[in-house]
């Protein structure tokens, strides 16, 4: 007889990946292999033994011969797998020095600009989804926004409320909209790469933001970090190229790609540019060494920022801003 602390035949009988035939964004089958991806969940392996299990495991990420679009081959069967694979244990120092922290500023102050630029001389109601510890968040109250989180990991989420005094909601897009959530605008930034079929989440998204209402997206430009990793495997030999590891990023956007999933979602008015790039802290007694890098990283955005540059290996970042069309 089977002890109840046996697992059941049918849990073992599982497998632990399933196939991924087509391309999310276009339904494209033409899909082609360019890097393997390797799982190591070493650090889960007393947290979430099942977790852990996937050590070892490989996959591999396809590229959509038809819109650019990439991502895995497979994916893992496991309930709730990237909700367990994101739950970590922050210690509340490094959530306030998150929000402290200056290395985004520049991506959400071209955000808070360009959101004042399509609706002069009026802010409403703001939605920061993947609020994290909430710096967006106090960014946007000091730019005259009314602002809400949506962020599920609970330690930052709860600083994030306590630091800005706004609703921080612990539940997904879908559940939000279907509470009758409307908004001005709604932000996600470096959030779109981390959620299996984007297209359904832009699809909640667009539910949430009122009729002539704002997204603004900001996302890694697939193709152009793919070109970044192998020029410095290149340069270091000692360096492997570091793609998608662990499945942390899953969606893997091309310009055309992240364009064609907003207007599937049903956002008109589609704009897509180079994105500024996240900068080193400056406060360390070698400041040298940022300050050379965080150079390099403004003068490439830059050079990104020219006309058909877009589409070159120097758009390392996409920014996508888009408006829900108003109902007739």
């Amino acid at each position: 007889m089977q002890s109840a602390a046996e697992p059941a035949p049918a849990r073992l009988a599982r497998p632990l990946f399933r196939p991924v035939p087509a391309c999310w964004i276009c339904g494209g089958r033409n899909l082609a292999r360019f890097h393997e991806i390797p799982f190591d969940y070493a650090r889960y392996s007393e947290q979430d033994p099942e977790l852990h299990a996937y050590t070892g495991s490989t996959a591999w990420l396809l590229r959509c011969g038809t819109c650019g679009f990439a991502q895995p081959d497979t994916l893992p069967t496991l309930p709730r797998f990237f909700d367990r694979m994101y739950d970590q244990h922050w210690s509340q120092e490094w959530i306030e020095r998150e929000f402290e922290a200056e290395y985004k500023d520049l991506i959400f102050s071209s955000v808070l600009s360009a959101l004042r630029r399509r609706r002069p001389g009026r802010t409403g109601r703001l939605l920061d989804i993947g609020a994290h510890a909430g710096r967006f968040m106090h960014l946007a109250q000091l730019d005259g926004w009314e602002v809400e989180g949506l962020e599920l990991n609970p330690r930052t989420a709860a600083y994030a409320a306590r630091q800005t005094g706004a609703p921080v909601h612990r539940v997904n897009a879908q559940t939000l909209g279907l509470r009758g959530q409307r908004y001005q605008a709604v932000t996600l930034t470096d959030v779109l790469e981390h959620i299996p079929e984007p297209v359904g989440l832009l699809t909640s998204v667009a539910r949430l933001v009122e009729p002539g209402g704002w997204v603004a997206v900001k996302v890694p430009c697939g193709a152009s970090q793919w070109w970044k990793e192998w020029t410095l495997a290149a340069v270091h030999r000692a360096r492997r190229v570091s793609l998608a590891d662990n499945l942390v990023h899953v969606n893997h956007f091309s310009p055309r790609s992240l364009r064609y999933a907003l207007e599937r979602a049903g956002f008109t008015r589609v704009t897509i540019r180079t994105a500024p790039p996240e900068l080193l802290p400056m406060d360390s007694p070698a400041a040298v060494v940022p300050m050379a890098a965080n150079g390099l990283r403004l003068t490439v955005y830059a050079v990104g920022r020219l006309p058909g540059a877009l589409h070159t290996p120097l758009a390392l970042h996409l920014q996508a801003f888009a408006q829900r069309p108003f109902e007739p």
